[in-house]
């Protein structure tokens, strides 16, 4: 089954109506005492979407500075005060977690993009901020280097390379699938979108996780391991992964949540040109 990002908002909105009800019917029935805790989950502060107000216009205002004539720049022509910014793609929201990174302001705020694994946590405990009306971009995934975006690829592979050691990545961990979280960009003109990810020091975070080898479609209900579900997990649950259909020749890939329901591991597109991409921010460490 392709999940089309164009899907009529009816039909995500009915699909996640059901999807809350079994979730919530699901924890009446639990016993209380039996209810998980993720400690990692209780430092998720205030999600909030990204807007036009003081932070926003500032953060955008820096972002476009430094990835000013690239794909990662945001648009800002016809922006109310206060509208939650919209087209806002996986490269857009890497520019705004570089930005984060290089300016000492910014980062003494102690906001950032949340992660796959807060995503999910925050979907659990149905505090995502209405994830029924947009689609999030998350993070990336290496898969291999003969497919999609085979220039991105080889440059977070000889990056990923350059910081192996601070990432704790062994040889053969970089010859695995990897999911990416919080990559950076820098400009290059040489690249299709005049920008190449890169590894934040002390930020990014890259994972090998078993489920990265499956296909197709799989049912789920939350991703606890970095975002993902566990092998064991799946087939279980209400919710859907969409995974690439075969196992070669897939090349550099996005990660998105859609609609709350979704979670998709195959999108190709960095630079997607819908208008209901959205970016959830919270307060963090960093």
């Amino acid at each position: 089954m392709i999940i089309n990002r164009g899907k009529t908002e009816e039909k995500i909105a009915e699909s996640y109506l059901k999807w809350i009800s079994a979730r919530d019917k699901a924890k009446e029935d639990s016993p209380k005492e039996s209810t998980p805790v993720t400690p990692v989950s209780l430092e998720i502060e205030e999600p909030f979407i990204l807007t036009y107000n003081d932070y926003g216009k500032e953060l955008i205002t820096k972002s476009n500075e430094l990835f000013k004539g690239t794909k990662a720049e945001i648009s800002i022509d016809n922006l109310q005060a206060n509208q939650e910014i919209p087209n806002m793609y996986i490269l857009k929201r890497l520019a705004l977690i570089t930005t984060i990174c290089k300016d000492p302001q910014l980062k003494n705020y102690g906001f950032l993009p949340i992660t796959p694994l807060q995503s999910e946590q925050l979907l659990k405990q149905g505090k995502l901020p209405k994830p029924d009306q947009y689609w999030e971009d998350l993070a990336l995934i290496l898969y291999d280097l003969n497919g999609t975006n085979p220039k991105e690829a080889q440059a977070s592979k000889q990056s990923l390379q350059e910081h192996k050691q601070e990432l704790g990545l062994s040889n053969s961990d970089l010859e695995s699938r990897l999911l990416i979280i919080n990559s950076g960009l820098e400009k290059d003109s040489s690249m299709p979108n005049k920008v190449k990810p890169i590894i934040l020091p002390g930020l990014t975070q890259v994972y090998a996780h078993e489920t990265l080898k499956k296909t197709g479609e799989h049912k789920f209900e939350y991703g606890l391991e970095h975002g993902w579900p566990g092998a064991s997990d799946l087939g279980k649950g209400s919710r859907d992964l969409y995974m690439p259909s075969s196992n070669e020749n897939i090349g550099l890939r996005v990660l998105y949540r859609y609609g709350g329901l979704y979670l998709v591991a195959w999108y190709e597109d960095l630079v997607c040109s819908y208008l209901d991409g959205r970016v959830n921010f919270a307060r963090q460490k960093l």
